[in-house]
């Protein structure tokens, strides 16, 4: 797929969004149908194996925001504005990355595994480090077609992994309900899709991008954007682990239930934003001179839209869940109508992380996620009620790494962030 082929059609945020709806629907669209054929107490334990691979997949995530940041396009014959590091500095990287996560994973599975998977335990491990060092792979090609603005193929690759994910669970529900079983259906596309997507891009992407760092400052900027996102993580994959490793021990039943309804009822809003965080990520690259002007735009546009979203989940919330679930008490509007607005937060902090990444504000980027997930975490401590701190949680935390984050926007970008002289996103951007 020649780059002027991959570049050309309709404009990339519109594409990342559609994106965002086939292959995050087609995710979405999976929770529910596994919550109605599991149940809520048989939900929880594929809840936490969902939840623990995609809290580290939402770390290893950074990988991909900061190699689509310090990707560009070069011509075949490397001409490019001042870049010689190629792209073997991203394929060396990708590959000791993914192997060393997979050895970190299995070689710790002993101190962990009874802790994090007590009903299935070991059967466990195998599906969730395929998974997570699959994904590196996912993150590097990712990033580099990010950075080089190939929007159909980014796009497709999120179509692929959600639709992929989405066949394999659904085909294994219909013989198993087994969690051990259903959880290789929810790695496997981790490491098919890149696959399979590479056969239609290789010849558009070899040769023809450079990175702006060289390997040591690739590994240490990857490591502070994964610290970063790790924090993201916990704060949104992560929380049905988050929430049961604080509190005190709860019925499976309500424990389901509030996790079913954190991923229903938050994901149109944080999981959108997130899908658009390298995206962002290139446009704000592109705008330097106005990022305050558009993340002022966005947040204000991510809050209406969770403010519009509350009020529905609050109106039609306990109806839903009544129908979903076949009973009436599974939450009460107002607590799902809050869920849904905290997530608003969340997205706006999307919006603030991207803008200083952009800026290579790399301490501020980890540091904001990092202080909104530790404060999470500690008011999920406090002895409140499941409901009460998982709400007060979800605001307090987020509210605290914007505050960072903002204050970090305010001031004025250096003059040496690498990158600042790479060519302008072509206006598909």
């Amino acid at each position: 797929m020649p780059p002027e082929v991959a570049r050309r059609g309709p404009n990339g945020a519109v594409l990342i969004l559609l994106a965002t709806a086939v292959g995050g629907g087609a995710g979405y669209l999976l929770q529910i149908v596994t919550g109605v054929a599991l149940g809520t107490a048989a939900y929880a334990s594929f809840a936490v194996f969902w939840s623990a691979l995609y809290l580290l997949v939402s770390a290893l995530s950074g990988a991909q925001q900061e190699i689509a940041r310090a990707t560009h396009p070069v011509d075949r014959s490397g001409a490019g504005p001042g870049e010689t590091r190629r792209a073997p500095v991203v394929r060396n990287f990708t590959l000791v990355a993914a192997v060393g996560v997979a050895a970190i994973l299995a070689g710790s599975a002993w101190i962990w595994v009874g802790a994090v998977f007590p009903d299935e335990g070991w059967a466990l491990v195998p599906p969730l480090v395929l998974g997570v060092s699959a994904y590196l792979v996912v993150a590097a090609v990712s990033g580099v077609l990010y950075g080089l603005s190939f929007w159909v193929a980014a796009a497709a690759m999120t179509v692929i992994d959600g639709v992929l994910r989405f066949a394999l669970v659904g085909g294994l529900l219909l013989v198993t309900t087994d969690t051990a079983v259903l959880a290789w259906g929810v790695a496997l596309p981790f490491a098919i899709t890149p696959l399979v997507l590479w056969l239609f891009i290789r010849r558009g992407v070899v040769g023809r991008f450079a990175v702006d760092v060289g390997p040591r400052e690739l590994s240490w900027n990857v490591l502070r954007t994964v610290v970063a996102a790790a924090a993201t993580g916990i704060m949104v994959s992560g929380l049905p682990l988050m929430i049961q490793a604080t509190g005190d021990t709860v019925s499976p039943d309500a424990f389901g239930s509030l996790t079913y309804a954190i991923t229903l009822t938050r994901a149109p809003i944080v999981i959108v934003v997130l899908a658009l965080q390298s995206y962002l990520v290139v446009v704000f690259r592109s705008h330097a001179d106005a990022v305050l002007g558009w993340v002022a735009r966005l947040s204000a546009l991510v809050l209406v839209g969770a403010g519009l979203l509350a009020l529905l989940a609050w109106w039609l919330g306990p109806w839903a869940l009544s129908v979903l679930f076949r009973r009436s008490d599974v939450l009460a509007g107002g607590t799902i109508g809050l869920l849904v607005a905290t997530a608003g937060l969340v997205g706006v902090l999307c919006v603030t992380g991207a803008a200083t990444l952009s800026r290579a504000q790399h301490g501020a980027f980890a540091g904001g996620w990092i202080l909104a997930a530790v404060v999470t975490v500690g008011v999920l401590l406090l002895p409140l009620g499941l409901h009460e701190r998982t709400i007060l949680a979800l605001t307090i935390g987020p509210a605290a790494g914007l505050l960072l984050q903002g204050a970090a926007l305010f001031r004025p970008p250096r003059a040496d962030v690498a990158g600042a002289d790479a060519p302008p996103v072509p206006p598909s951007a």
